[in-house]
């Protein structure tokens, strides 16, 4: 089975989007437009937690970045 690394899945793509506004968020430069596709994207049964978490950690390691637990963290307190 050969796998053609240029299509990604759906739900995947979601979720990333949706890890890209929670790191916006965490540095406080959401937009109008953010948090209306958040609501969207929060409604949509595709973008499950493992996903956003998996999404969270690979943007994360891709940058280079220590902030995936500070960012995972403000939001479990933001929905505390």
């Amino acid at each position: 089975m050969v796998y053609d690394l240029h299509v990604r899945d759906h739900c995947w793509v979601k979720s990333r989007i949706a890890a890209r506004i929670l790191i916006r968020g965490y540095y406080g430069r959401l937009m109008p437009r953010d948090r209306r596709l958040a609501a969207c994207l929060a409604r949509d049964p595709g973008v499950s937690e493992r996903l956003l978490g998996q999404a969270l950690a690979s943007i994360c390691a891709r940058n280079g970045s220590n902030d995936y637990y500070a960012v995972l963290r403000g939001t479990l307190a933001s929905n505390s």
